[in-house]
């Protein structure tokens, strides 16, 4: 399973920790698309990730994602509600439906990843001031229990021209993410086959181009990487907002707008 973090952090962009604080922003833009009816427009936002020592951090405007192994617990956080959930850092498929409705325990279920295709070794790229390896892949995740089956199409390129050791963030990340978020969801053997191809991937994601095919619909997404280094954190920066409400979730927290 080495490696297949990767696909979580281009699904969901997300990242987890270094051993000392690195600061990442990264400039996301999501064409204009309509889906079921819905005309949505044209959306540019940076966002920042701040990554330490058992600790990360990804703030946007809408949804910001907190990891503290100290206090041993993650933080979904939804600004405009002002509210966050809480869970815990050892949080695993058994835990996370004990925590859910039954609604939710139905979706989170009927969750599986299939149809995977991995393509390495693609044209060296440069972007800004990295040399970047291409890499590609396909998957679709099936919810029957939506009756949504969402298809990605993902190509993503890699530098290994960094101050850090990325090896050992890429070691910290995985274990995380296979051992508790990727345990929670099924992957057929096929797939899990075709994955391991992301074995040859090496260095950092830089920059991505995702394309979500959805009820007849696309939607595209370009993420690069504008600004990468080394910086003490500024403080809070890794805590829940003050003023926010703790939530339970139920039945109304409208898991497919907020974790899919």
């Amino acid at each position: 399973m080495k490696k297949l973090v990767l696909i979580i952090v281009l699904v969901l962009l997300v990242s987890i920790f270094l051993s000392a604080d690195v600061y990442v922003k990264r400039l996301e833009k999501t064409s204009a698309f309509e889906i079921m009816g819905n005309t949505n427009p044209e959306t540019v936002e940076v966002k920042e990730m701040w990554i330490g020592e058992n600790k990360f951090a990804q703030l946007s405007k809408v949804v910001s994602f907190i990891l503290d192994y100290e206090k041993e617990k993650l933080y979904l956080i939804l600004h405009p509600q002002k509210s966050y959930f809480e869970f815990p850092t050892n949080l695993d498929r058994e835990k996370l439906l004990a925590m859910l409705p039954p609604k939710a325990v139905e979706i989170v279920s009927s969750i599986e990843i299939t149809g995977a295709h991995v393509n390495t070794g693609g044209p060296k790229k440069k972007i800004a001031n990295w040399n970047c390896d291409e890499a590609e892949m396909e998957m679709t995740i099936m919810v029957p229990a939506m009756g949504i089956m969402p298809k990605y199409k993902i190509k993503f390129w890699t530098t290994q021209d960094l101050s850090f050791d990325y090896e050992k963030y890429m070691k910290s990340m995985e274990t995380f993410f296979v051992e508790h978020i990727l345990g929670i969801l099924k992957i057929d053997e096929a797939s899990k086959k075709e994955l391991e191809k992301m074995e040859d991937v090496e260095g950092f994601q830089v920059a991505a181009d995702i394309t979500i095919m959805i009820f007849g619909s696309e939607i595209h997404v370009e993420m690069q990487v504008l600004e990468m280094e080394e910086r003490p954190a500024p403080a809070g920066v890794y805590s829940v907002p003050k003023g926010y409400t703790k939530k339970t979730i139920d039945a109304a927290l409208g898991i497919q707008r907020y974790l899919m």
